[in-house]
């Protein structure tokens, strides 16, 4: 740590409180896709990028499909860092099928591995590396139930709302306890994205029954943790929604309709995170547009209640130039305002 940098914890909450900080934190996540399959390969490849970059806060990035994966969805497993897993067979069919989905135990089968990467990863980083997991929205995973098809999950809850909110209680209830324990084994909070809160996927009369009551379970069960994420996922997001979620820090992308970050951090008025451009787009930029990027966001907040990352998560084969290069503009934005 160099003379007079605070450490990422106090970075962090100083950050959160909207105190002075050396710098605003920072932090990206992306998937590796060939280095998801097991927990210690999962852990081994998320201290190694940590280290590399030396983040302020780890966002622990699960398989996609691990939420899936409990309820009996199958996938190929790809050896390729940038290419996703093969969806194979899925368990919902039916209206019968999303109305006999069973609670699951989260300390066993894919979510109970992730449990697992989250202790190797704290064992390898000590107590004072923040850890996040990420757990998806309960209507996000029975998006995934239905052959990961939007479409489809609209059609359940539009033509069989009884058995969509049985479907999504036995998620819900999984969820709740996945969060709970994810705390309990040591990490600080849960990033939870929600996709639903959009205009592109819900009306707002339906993310208001089958969204936000099932939603906010999920965060409560997180409620001892201290760096709890929201993220909002989509263009056109119902984005007051936030507020009814008890989190320290929002993330959301600047995508068509959606506030700017001055805007959404007063709408909130809590901390936020972004700025920088998200997969697809980030893949091909030059680091002189991703420094842009960041000077744009930092001199727009002032970089009062701000930490620095992506909109969402990033390709996994983003140039290592362009994250070194947030690194650099960060301190370059922080030398400039002295």
């Amino acid at each position: 740590m160099a003379p007079g940098a605070l450490s990422k914890v106090e970075r962090i909450r100083r950050a959160l409180a909207g105190d002075p900080v050396d710098r605003p934190p920072i932090s990206f996540w992306a998937h590796n896709f060939a280095m998801e399959h097991s927990a210690e390969v999962l852990a081994e490849q998320t201290v190694a990028d940590f280290r590399r970059y030396d983040w302020d806060f780890i966002k622990i990035q699960s398989r996609a499909s691990v939420f899936a994966e409990m309820w009996g969805s199958r996938y190929r497993s790809v050896r390729q860092r940038a290419v996703p897993p093969e969806l194979l067979e899925w368990p919902v069919h039916s209206a019968q099928d999303v109305a006999g989905l069973r609670v699951q135990d989260p300390t066993t089968g894919a979510l109970g591995e992730q449990l697992e990467a989250l202790a190797l990863i704290r064992q390898a980083v000590g107590p004072d590396v923040p850890l996040l997991l990420t757990i998806f929205a309960p209507a996000m995973v029975l998006q995934f139930l239905v052959g990961e098809s939007p479409e489809l999950m609209l059609r359940l809850i539009r033509e069989h709302p009884r058995e969509a909110h049985a479907g999504l209680a036995a998620v819900r209830d999984t969820l709740v306890e996945y969060a709970r324990q994810c705390i309990a084994r040591g990490a600080d909070g849960i990033f939870l994205a929600i996709k639903a809160a959009s205009a592109n996927q819900m009306t707002r009369a339906e993310y208001a029954e089958f969204g936000l009551p099932y939603d906010r379970a999920v965060l409560i069960g997180a409620e001892r943790g201290w760096l709890n994420m929201l993220h909002l996922c989509e263009a056109n997001l119902y984005f007051e929604v936030a507020n009814a979620f008890p989190v320290p820090l929002v993330s959301w992308g600047l995508d068509r309709g959606n506030p700017t970050l001055s805007e959404g951090r007063a709408m909130v008025k809590r901390a936020v995170i972004g700025g920088v451009s998200p997969k697809p787009r980030i893949r091909t930029m030059t680091p002189e547009e991703v420094r842009a990027e960041v000077a744009t966001a930092l001199t727009e907040t002032e970089s009062r209640q701000m930490m620095i990352g992506p909109g969402c998560s990033i390709s996994p084969d983003t140039p290592e130039s362009n994250l070194f290069a947030v690194c650099d503009a960060v301190q370059a934005w922080c030398v400039s305002r002295r």
